[in-house]
């Protein structure tokens, strides 16, 4: 959307249209807008209506943003922009490179004050506007150029920086292909100035144009690996962190302290399986030694425990049966065990989960999860009920923001 668009939006009777807009009925809205508006307006007023029916999803005010439905996607879930946001504590002035339409700089601007950067200038207005819908306006200046081509101020003490990963063929997995590429930070470094850029989630760390000293953390939301951000020059104690943010609160695990050689064992009477930010952080072993875990095997990022132990880094399964795989034996013991749904996870596995899940599940019976994996480095099924809650202890192991 360009910025005439962006501005019209934003008057009474643009909202008034947007506000009667079912986004189920695609024809027959654009129909009726189309009588009244302009074919650009009428575009616009409808993918607007859109975005604010999904954007509750990110935003707790979502119904009152302006997004297109691509930035939309691209944005930080709301409690994920906070959590960073609060490294940025004691900032006195942040640059927030490619702004996009503003999600995390409406968390940014609540810290410092923010210069707001991005080549879009229809992007750069709809920032204005949730800027200005959160009551900001005074807290950022703006720039709408390259910012390969804008140098930043002296005063500015904390940069984020979030390029472009997307683009008109899909998604840029080549951090040199992003837009812009990740190196120009290394021209932003300067004694006293912490950067923080939000990277794909599995971007390959060893692939970073970078030099120390920077930290990567992986942050995941409700089981989901969201981001991975590297941090340069941010003065932290650890290199390594996994974020786990869900109903309970943010749990952090890095790596400021080396674990011992964690053992390799059979499997006990319960499977964990490490949240994804954990394993993309490399802690699994960091995890094992928090819980007293054990691994199932040097390479698999799976542990066992004999106690159901409460830890928001992992999920837990009791252990039901431990097979060579074969799917007929599989078969039997699942029949067995009464099984009815049957969910199939592997790691390490070459088998087609959703074709044997298919082939294993019955109707009714009892929910069970068949975990194909290498045990010692051999071919294993492992069967689990689960997952299974354990009540947190009051000496819980978890770390709080």
């Amino acid at each position: 959307m360009n910025p005439v668009v962006v501005a019209w939006l934003q008057t009474r009777a643009a909202q008034a249209l947007v506000a009667g807009v079912e986004p189920r009925e695609h024809l027959r809205a654009m129909s009726h807008l189309r009588r009244l508006v302009s074919a650009e307006q009428a575009a616009a007023a409808f993918e607007l209506a859109w975005v604010r029916a999904h954007a509750t999803r990110k935003f707790s005010d979502g119904h009152t943003l302006y997004f297109t439905k691509t930035a939309l996607e691209q944005a930080s879930h709301q409690r994920v922009s906070a959590h960073r946001t609060h490294m940025y504590a004691g900032a006195t002035h942040i640059a927030d490179i490619c702004c996009g339409c503003g999600g995390d700089l409406l968390e940014l601007a609540t810290v410092a004050p923010v210069i707001a950067v991005d080549s879009d200038s229809g992007r750069i207005a709809m920032a204005q506007a949730n800027i200005a819908v959160r009551g900001l306006a005074d807290h950022v200046a703006w720039f709408c150029g390259d910012a390969q081509e804008w140098a930043i101020p002296d005063d500015v003490d904390a940069v984020f920086f979030d390029p472009g990963r997307r683009a008109s063929n899909g998604r840029i997995y080549d951090h040199d292909a992003y837009l812009p590429p990740l190196s120009i930070a290394n021209a932003w470094r300067r004694p006293g100035r912490r950067i923080a850029i939000k990277c794909a989630p599995g971007i390959d760390y060893s692939q970073l144009p970078f030099s120390q000293p920077y930290a990567i953390e992986c942050v995941s939301l409700d089981g989901d690996l969201r981001e991975t951000v590297v941090w340069l020059d941010a003065d932290l104690p650890w290199q390594h962190r996994a974020t786990v943010l869900d109903n309970a609160g943010t749990h952090l695990i890095d790596d400021v302290s080396t674990p011992a050689q964690i053992a390799c064992t059979g499997l006990s009477t319960y499977f964990y399986e490490p949240d994804v930010s954990v394993i993309r952080a490399g802690l699994v072993q960091h995890l094992a030694a928090r819980i007293g875990a054990t691994m199932i095997d040097p390479h698999i990022a799976y542990l066992t425990h004999p106690d159901a132990v409460f830890t928001p880094f992992a999920r837990c399964w009791q252990v039901c049966a431990v097979l060579p795989f074969s799917e007929r034996q599989l078969r039997e013991v699942l029949r067995a065990h009464g099984a009815g749904p049957v969910t199939v996870k592997k790691r390490g596995s070459p088998i087609d989960t959703d074709a044997l899940a298919k082939r294993l599940s019955q109707p009714h019976g009892v929910p069970m999860v068949v975990v194909l994996t290498r045990v010692a480095g051999a071919h294993t099924a492992i069967l689990c009920t689960g997952p299974i809650h354990p009540k947190e202890s009051p000496n819980g192991d978890e770390a709080t923001e």
